[in-house]
């Protein structure tokens, strides 16, 4: 079960992004997010600490093993889908 989030975490995260495109900054808001959060995932409003639904089906229906392949998980977050395909063998790389 998720926990839930902070009140006006995603008013907050809003303004963080608004002000670094003020910034000509665009990306930086990401990395404020990441060290404001202290490690609590709360505080990091995508972090569900779960493969994506969509990947976990196409790797359970597909039964798909990945021994000698290689994966790319742009955007990965905390990493749970590079960690669901590390688990069925791909040499993952996050980004």
């Amino acid at each position: 079960m998720f926990e839930k989030q902070p009140e006006g975490l995603q008013q907050r995260v809003k303004e963080l992004a608004t002000q670094a495109i003020e910034d000509s900054n665009p990306t930086a808001w990401f990395d404020v997010v990441y060290s404001k959060s202290n490690g609590d995932f709360t505080q990091i409003p995508w972090a569900k600490l779960t493969c994506h639904p969509y990947l976990q089906d196409w790797l359970t229906i597909h039964d798909t093993q990945g021994e000698g392949l290689s994966a790319l998980v742009i955007g990965c977050g905390l990493g749970d889908d590079a960690e669901a395909l590390a688990d069925k063998g791909f040499q993952v790389t996050k980004n």
